[in-house]
């Protein structure tokens, strides 16, 4: 696991319109996938890996749902979908900015 790019240091402005950006994504695909383009979701540079790490963190707390996954070593998911909480989160005034201030 040496060969992995370190996460970057954010701000939490910086990590919260980066999980807004990824949730208007899978928004704008519902209620289709939205894919995970192995070039912006990459594991071996900093700025892919944030995304995996933001991704994650969406689909752990259930306001996304991940499916698929390479055999490329480390985990990642070929396809993500937005979740009804994650829909409410985007669609309710004040829940984005109150769960994602910036």
């Amino acid at each position: 696991m040496n060969s992995l790019s370190p996460l970057p240091e954010r701000s939490y402005d910086e990590i919260s319109r980066n999980r807004r950006r990824i949730l208007r994504e899978a928004y704008a695909c519902y209620p289709e996938y939205a894919y995970c383009d192995p070039e912006v979701f990459d594991w071996n540079t900093a700025e892919g890996r944030a995304n995996l790490f933001d991704l994650y963190y969406l689909n752990d707390s259930g306001l996304v749902h991940c499916t698929g996954s390479t055999t490329t070593g480390h985990r990642r998911p070929d396809f993500f979908m937005l979740t009804p909480a994650g829909a409410d989160l985007l669609e309710i005034p004040g829940r984005l900015d109150e769960r994602f201030p910036v």
